[in-house]
């Protein structure tokens, strides 16, 4: 017979083996939430939806972007953060309820972005660069309805800029 003697009492095999059933649920239980976290955190957009917009310079040329959509509170938290690149006509849109004056900031994103906050009207109001991983906060001067993320350098490299307009889907106004 396989018995230990643990403080006065004999304990047997099935104790043991209890033990280590127990043990072992433990070990997987923060397995499965570790990854849970990891993969919540390290989101690559995947969860976001698509959509188009179109800006319009002053010049009237138009620019089409492809942007991931952050409506809810957790989206526009998420944000960019971790991505490594974005592609060159891409960007997120930040979309709010009514008008806001919510700073943003770059920690945990990794790649330089210029922002573009917009008027419930789709008017460019403020740009700002945003360097790489850092918590300076980016607040425009007026409250907006909208944000605009893209790579650094899109807007001066298509002359768009500030009173030049956002054509945004009515599903988000």
């Amino acid at each position: 017979m396989n018995h230990k003697l643990a403080r006065g009492k004999i304990v047997g095999a099935g104790s043991q083996r209890k033990n280590i059933l127990v043990y072992l649920g433990v070990v997987i239980t923060v397995s499965l939430l570790l990854i849970w976290f990891v993969f919540g955190v390290m989101n690559n957009g995947e969860d976001f939806k698509e959509d188009t917009i179109v800006l319009t310079n002053s010049s009237g040329e138009n620019f089409t972007i492809t942007v991931e959509i952050a409506e809810t509170e957790e989206e526009r938290e998420q944000g960019l953060m971790h991505r490594e690149s974005l592609c060159e006509n891409c960007g997120m849109l930040f979309v709010y309820d009514k008008n806001v004056h919510n700073g943003f900031w770059m920690k945990n994103t990794y790649i330089p972005l210029s922002i573009a906050f917009i008027s419930e009207e789709g008017e460019i109001m403020e740009i700002q660069h945003m360097e790489p991983e850092t918590t300076d906060t980016h607040r425009p001067e007026e409250p907006y309805r909208y944000a605009l993320e893209v790579n650094e350098g899109f807007f001066e490299d298509n002359d768009v800029g500030v009173g030049d307009s956002v054509s945004i889907p009515d599903r988000y106004g």
